[in-house]
């Protein structure tokens, strides 16, 4: 019984799945050729060499366990397969994420515990591999034989899948897996270097040094929304309700004598990383993971930023989110730049949320733009529709915000909601968007006077909103009250209001930096 069990672990363990959709009882009716390949290994060798493969095969199968329920993270929240290479980063992330969310403790409890069932799982499955190694007599002999046969037969049978060219219950796992895991990073290798040759060239620069003289003397304000998605607007759970909202949104902001033009950028990321979306938007360059990235971060390229202030705005970033240092924010060039510790926040943080989008805007207009003798040319990214989507705040009176001490734990609503009920983490992201969007359209009305604001999102939500959806396309809406400097933009990529016609051409998030700099030259 305890080698049939051990044989049985080692095949599950074989087995486990590295993406979410196969996470099914049929995954495990396959035969993996390694199970009886790693017994006659186990069989054949002596004892004081058999310690040492036990080693290696527990070393190799818990590795690519753990990436492969890194894999299933990967997929749930980016739709791709796991990096090590590129994403090592996101473990900090997701820590300050989970702890922020439901509290360090409970975090970490969460963390341990899953340590312990890995490293339970590694003494399990040595203890198993020793059982099979230690059988004796007749049995070791008939299993030998067994495991011999099921070898042979296993590679003709892949070599007779391979010839025929059909999917039968055979498949080799662990040397193709790590092999296809070798061969990513040696793309990512070759992505890096495409990445250095695209650094050589500026689609802005190469051509002249852009002045933005037919925005002389505006301030211009680029604003950046948390998981504002296509699918926000195009999904039926929310089509009704986005709909709805845009255009009431639409009605504050034209009533103020303001004009609107909307359109789609094509994010380079799905579920998360936005710092890649707001990269990719002012570098002018496709930022899709985090090596490029750092490498775009230590290069001189200007950032859309920079170019502002190089024609002479004084530009700003304010960043809610940053909450530590942040030495790669030193890249965009801001002349002035604001992170959680500098918004004169006196109230309490909504979960994960530092501060609600409302006063971000608020402190903006009061301590930055009022404040500014040039124009301005700030860059903010607000956080409120962040998920978990939980707690939310209450929209304010204008007047009323001050130093934010006002949200003292009340004007807020939404208990922690766990992701298996998801349709109640769709009804709060929705009603995430309710806020902000009502929020946007009122400090467009109250504040815009002469500015230009962009308001663009930085990629689609997680997939337990609405999946993911058909494409990467997140809304861009620029508000104005000059409809002739609005006109600049083309119709085919273009329409008015805030709704954006479904059937216009999307921009690539790396063409705006160039579409931007060109397109307001007199």
């Amino acid at each position: 019984m305890a080698l049939i069990l051990s044989v049985l672990l080692l095949l599950l363990a074989l087995l486990f799945p590295g993406h979410p959709d196969f996470v099914l009882a049929k995954q495990f009716l396959r035969m993996p050729v390694e199970l009886p390949a790693i017994i006659v290994a186990l069989l054949l060798v002596n004892q004081r060499f058999g310690r040492w493969l036990r080693l290696f095969f527990v070393s190799a199968i818990g590795v690519l366990l753990l990436l492969r329920l890194a894999d299933i993270g990967s997929y749930l929240a980016f739709n791709r397969r796991f990096s090590p290479l590129l994403e090592f980063h996101l473990l900090a992330d997701g820590w300050n994420l989970a702890s922020t969310s439901v509290g360090p403790i409970q975090a970490a409890i969460v963390s341990i515990v899953a340590l312990l069932l890995l490293l339970g799982l590694a003494l399990l499955l040595n203890r198993g591999l020793r059982t099979i190694a230690s059988v004796s007599g007749n049995t070791r002999k008939n299993v030998l034989i067994i495991s011999i046969s099921a070898t042979v037969i296993g590679i003709a049978g892949l070599l007779s899948e391979n010839h025929f060219k059909y999917k039968g219950p055979l498949e080799a796992k662990i040397i193709p897996e790590f092999n296809k895991r070798i061969n990513g990073i040696s793309r990512s290798i070759k992505d890096q270097r495409q990445f250095v040759a695209d650094l050589d060239t500026d689609a802005v620069l190469d051509n002249a040094q852009p002045t933005f003289s037919a925005l002389a003397g505006k301030d211009i304000m680029l604003i950046f929304v948390e998981s504002y998605g296509r699918g926000y607007i195009d999904a039926e759970r929310f089509n009704e309700q986005s709909t709805a909202l845009l255009n009431n949104v639409d009605k504050t902001i034209t009533n103020a004598g303001l004009n609107i033009r909307s359109g789609w950028a094509t994010s380079p990321i799905r579920g998360g990383r936005s710092w890649l979306a707001h990269s990719t938007f002012q570098s002018g360059l496709k930022l899709d993971n985090q090596a490029r990235y750092d490498r775009l971060v230590t290069t001189e390229r200007p950032s859309l930023s920079h170019l502002f202030a190089q024609a002479g705005w004084n530009t700003v970033g304010v960043m809610p989110a940053i909450q530590f240092a942040w030495p790669e924010g030193a890249w965009y060039g801001y002349q002035d730049l604001r992170t959680s510790d500098d918004l004169g926040y006196a109230g309490d943080r909504f979960g994960y949320v530092t501060m609600p989008d409302q006063y971000t805007l608020h402190y903006f207009e009061n301590q930055i733009r009022q404040q500014s003798d040039a124009p301005v040319m700030a860059t903010m990214a607000l956080l409120t529709t962040h998920a978990p989507w939980t707690p939310l705040p209450e929209k304010l009176n204008w007047d009323d915000i001050g130093d934010g001490s006002i949200y003292d734990g009340s004007h807020r609503f939404g208990e922690p909601i766990s992701w298996k009920y998801r349709s109640k983490v769709q009804d709060m992201y929705a009603k995430s968007f309710d806020y902000t969007m009502d929020v946007l359209g009122e400090y467009a009305a109250r504040y815009a006077d002469d500015a230009v604001i962009i308001i663009v999102g930085d990629h689609q939500p997680a997939p337990i909103i609405n999946g993911w959806g058909k494409s990467g396309d997140v809304p861009i809406h620029v508000i104005s009250n000059d409809a002739e400097l609005l006109a600049r933009f083309p119709d085919n990529s273009w329409s008015e209001g805030m709704l954006p016609q479904a059937d216009l051409d999307s921009v690539p998030m790396q063409d705006m930096r160039k579409i931007l700099s060109t397109l307001f030259e007199e």
